[in-house]
């Protein structure tokens, strides 16, 4: 085993779980917004860099800020749905929506600045309209299978992901950099688990993390390719966090 798939084996569901620790200590609203930091996308895109390349990466970024559209809307389907349908249909179709997106900006994918006023604004429309959820649900206690479970799924997701990059090419691995895996593993947890209050109460949490996101999408465009790849990944983290520290208060 080389120490790049080491590093990812390691570092992913260690990321993963402290998220999940994170909004069981603090709730669905502020564990949604912890969870809407790249904690997943942040590492595919860090080690396609490594292993691909930062030109590599940079090609992917307009992609990418498609694919967080499609994120975006999967979070906002999956939260009206939940009222309605039980997870599974739920995810399967907040999924379906994801994936029009994605094939829909392969044959049309737009340049950087389009892509970025496109995200910006499905984004703070998505954020006007999304579902308010009418109680604050308590936080239940959860069982011993969650956190692996977790855990797992975003490892096998982020490995299988950056092993296949060069195969996918840049569009498809931009695309699927921020897939919804974090997203949809803390809203099918928290739908079964403490219903559809709390669903909407923690994926509003997450969009709320997404101008960050989109920040730090640009943010590799154009740094990455500039200066050494673990430093321009440090960097983007931390403005990340500052800059969603400017949504906090509209937590619900």
């Amino acid at each position: 085993m080389n120490y790049i798939l080491l590093l990812k084996i390691v570092l992913v569901p260690a990321l993963i779980a402290g998220v999940t620790l994170a909004v069981r200590r603090w709730g669905a609203g502020l564990g949604g917004w912890i969870g809407g930091f790249p904690w997943v996308a942040g590492p595919i895109s860090f080690f396609m860099a490594w292993e691909q390349g930062a030109d590599f990466v940079a090609a992917t970024i307009p992609s990418a800020l498609m694919g967080s559209a499609g994120t975006i809307l999967f979070a906002f389907t999956y939260a009206g749905l939940s009222y309605r349908l039980s997870w599974l249909p739920t995810l399967l179709l907040s999924y379906a929506v994801f994936f029009v997106i994605a094939f829909i900006s392969l044959d049309h994918t737009p340049t950087l600045a389009v892509a970025t006023i496109l995200n910006v604004v499905v984004l703070s429309l998505t954020l006007y309209f999304f579902p308010k959820p009418k109680n604050i649900p308590p936080i239940l206690r959860q069982p011993r299978y969650d956190i692996p479970l977790r855990m797992l799924v975003a490892t096998l997701f982020v490995v299988g992901l950056t092993q296949a990059a060069e195969l996918l090419g840049p569009e498809w691995s931009g695309i699927l950099t921020p897939f919804p895996i974090m997203t949809s593993t803390l809203a099918v947890f928290t739908h079964s688990q403490q219903g559809s209050d709390a669903t909407s109460r923690i994926l509003y949490g997450l969009m709320l993390a997404g101008y960050g996101f989109t920040t730090f999408l640009v943010g590799v465009f154009y740094l990455v390719p500039l200066m050494p790849i673990g430093w321009a990944y440090v960097l983007l983290m931390i403005g990340t966090m500052v800059l969603n520290a400017f949504t906090l208060r509209l937590i619900r």
